[in-house]
């Protein structure tokens, strides 16, 4: 049997159509559902009527808990307290019976689900750490546990040697001796670093879990949101749009009709006579086989030259990873970044995410100093992206950054080192200049030719950022060598 762990629906319709569709294209034969079908999201009983529809079992949800009040609201923090109030007003008696009804923790051959922790499942306490989780083998002793209620993508795994590992979710397996944490993320209410639902299928003849990344239509969600009278700020995932990465290849111009007397079209003729347009086509149509006989030699001609130009470089979307990176303490009192793998596949770095515009003609290698990153056939697009690090922020002001580089003969393009602030309900950057066009100041070479940049950033932090990441983007042909960065916290 092939079981869909969906979690955190949260009222989002769009997304929720996204995730049932590619449930659909799974072959699965069960839906659970870890509970929170309702609660921040604009369509409470739109999603609630298709999840009665087509999920098999349900646990029950701190939301869907106090919208059925069998749960004190003044547990919940005001923006969350006001939409409960509200889509209580958009649910029906029978839909608080319905959600009334569900059990808190649901039981499956091998396996055990829950919205929160299994050591009081009634108190939905939040798993985010290995201490966190450590506290619940002891309570359900199924190999292999679902939690949600966190919004993030986790594993957790306990071997012979009684320690909890927290791992990067990533596809798995079940090994004998070993047990299983798993938080498939929410597949209505993203808090990773980008707004795309989530959820895992376990194929449990093949004892597999799989991670599955769905985008959904964020404008169709905003406009939802609006039109319920919410603000976009009440929904924090709206900021993390992934499009925000797309470089623009052009300029923005409208393509909207004429609206006013002045944006007619000018200098064009009003009326053509039928007769006169027949004989026009007459005379062209013989000069257009005459022209197509000469176009035709001509081709025969050319061919040889043809064969011996190179193919054009297959472009595309930019190559995402197949799971997110979890966030990560400070690799070091100075600096907070980890540093590159000493080995690649060539496509990616073990401890970072990469980005690839055309993986077919870009490749990274691990050289002596660094991360080499070589495009033929350019230019294309790269990102590479540091995981995100928590921050103290009781003793952190700003960050100062200290980067290599070393240019080849035949590097063309720019390359942007970029700090970004990650938080709950705030994201931004802070860019840190280093066009290949024209050197900023503060710029120092060797005499090996490497580029020497140390920099402090100028936004100080915002009040929701909890996270911070380092990310080097551009768009080159050539080679360019990155040295391993260094992201400095400076004191308040």
């Amino acid at each position: 049997m092939r079981y869909a762990i969906v979690s955190d629906i949260h009222a989002n319709l769009q997304a929720w159509n996204a995730v049932l569709t590619d449930i659909a294209a799974q072959r699965v034969g069960r839906i659970l559902c870890l509970g929170d079908s309702v609660g921040y999201g604009p369509n409470p009983s739109e999603v609630l009527e298709s999840v009665y529809r087509h999920v098999d079992a349900f646990c029950m949800g701190n939301h869907d808990a106090a919208v059925c009040d069998k749960l004190d609201p003044s547990l919940f923090n005001e923006r969350a307290r006001r939409l409960l109030d509200w889509t209580r007003t958009r649910l029906s008696d029978k839909a608080a019976r319905f959600l009334a009804s569900q059990p808190l923790t649901l039981a499956g051959p091998g396996f055990r689900c829950v919205h929160g922790d299994f050591t009081e499942p009634a108190a939905f306490n939040y798993i985010e750490d290995h201490e966190d989780a450590s506290r619940s083998w002891a309570a359900a002793p199924e190999p292999l546990l679902f939690t949600g209620h966190t919004h993030l993508p986790a594993l957790f795994v306990i071997g012979a040697s009684g320690v909890t590992h927290h791992l990067p979710p990533q596809d798995f397996v079940i090994e004998p001796g070993k047990r299983y944490l798993v938080n498939p993320g929410s597949a209505g209410n993203p808090r990773a670093d980008e707004a795309l639902a989530s959820y895992c299928i376990f194929d449990d003849d093949a004892g597999s879990v799989v991670w599955r990344t769905v985008p959904f239509d964020l404008d169709a969600y905003r406009a939802s949101l609006l039109a319920a009278g919410f603000a976009e700020t009440d929904t924090p995932f709206l900021e993390r749009d992934p499009r925000r990465h797309l470089l623009a290849v052009r300029e923005a111009i409208s393509f909207s009709p004429a609206r006013t007397p002045d944006q007619l079209a000018r200098g064009v003729t009003p009326v053509s006579e039928l007769t006169r347009l027949s004989r026009a086509a007459r005379r062209w149509k013989r000069i257009a086989l005459a022209t197509a006989v000469t176009a035709l030699f001509a081709a025969a001609a050319g061919l040889g030259i043809v064969r011996l130009r190179p193919p054009a470089a297959d472009g595309g979307p930019l190559i995402l990873p197949v799971s997110e990176l979890l966030a990560v303490a400070p690799a070091s009192a100075k600096n907070l970044l980890p540093p590159f793998p000493v080995s690649t596949d060539g496509a990616s770095l073990v401890g970072w995410r990469v980005r690839l515009d055309n993986p077919q003609t870009t490749t990274l290698a691990a050289v002596r100093d660094g991360i080499a990153v070589t495009v033929t056939n350019g230019p294309a697009r790269f990102r590479i992206e540091s995981p995100p690090v928590r921050i103290n922020r009781a003793s952190t002001g700003n960050f100062q950054i200290k980067a290599r580089f070393l240019k080849a003969p035949d590097f063309a393009g720019y390359a942007v080192f970029v700090i970004e602030q990650l938080g709950e309900s705030d994201a931004g950057d802070d860019p840190l200049v280093v066009k290949e066009i024209q050197d900023p100041p503060k710029i120092k070479r060797d005499r090996d030719g490497w580029t020497s940049m140390d920099r402090k950033t100028t936004n100080s932090l915002r009040p929701a950022t909890r996270f911070i990441r380092l990310a080097i983007e551009g768009e080159t042909g050539g080679t360019v060598t990155f040295a391993d960065p260094a992201l400095e916290p400076l004191p308040r």
